[in-house]
């Protein structure tokens, strides 16, 4: 899904046209290359896209958008107590949320590097970073369950600022 994402904005930027690939296309549909086929993005299969990504409601109509996070910490072993056990792993599960939240509003930076020796592969390292501001989410649900502590968190925020602050 994410790289259909990325390709339909590439589509949008570059004026709505973007390679897919196709093991059956024959020679006749590109005289160059007979796996790469160039198709028409609609605008609107842009904003489709964009919509599901962000996880908007499909009516856009509305005054007030919902983004929801699911966060999970599980309570560290050396504890001094059962209560402290409790509330680290609350910590760990509310900052999982709200790092779920920025991913969902601001996007995640993927940084890649491949170190290459002798025509062989001797380090691959991937890091994901999230940077974002998250204020007024609200806790709807916490449970705790074997050691595991579950928090869902929802951010409320108006449509008109959304499209303000986030929209492409």
């Amino acid at each position: 899904m994410k790289n259909l994402f990325f390709m339909l904005v590439i589509a949008f930027i570059f004026g709505g046209c973007t390679p897919s690939i196709n093991k059956n296309a024959s020679s006749a549909t590109n005289t160059t290359n007979p796996d790469v086929i160039v198709q028409k993005v609609d605008k609107d299969d842009v904003r489709d896209i964009i919509r599901e990504e962000k996880m908007l409601a499909p009516d856009v109509s509305e005054s007030e958008l919902s983004f929801t996070a699911v966060g999970e910490g599980i309570a560290p072993l050396n504890t001094v107590s059962t209560a402290q056990a409790l509330a680290l792993a609350k910590r760990a599960a509310l900052t999982d949320a709200y790092r779920q939240l920025a991913s969902k509003l601001y996007g995640v930076k993927v940084n890649g590097k491949d170190t290459v020796k002798d025509a062989m592969l001797r380090s691959s390292t991937i890091t994901a970073q999230v940077n974002g501001l998250i204020k007024n989410a609200s806790v709807i649900d916490e449970n705790f369950n074997q050691g595991l502590y579950r928090v869902n968190v929802e951010l409320k925020i108006d449509a008109d600022k959304w499209k303000e602050l986030f929209a492409y």
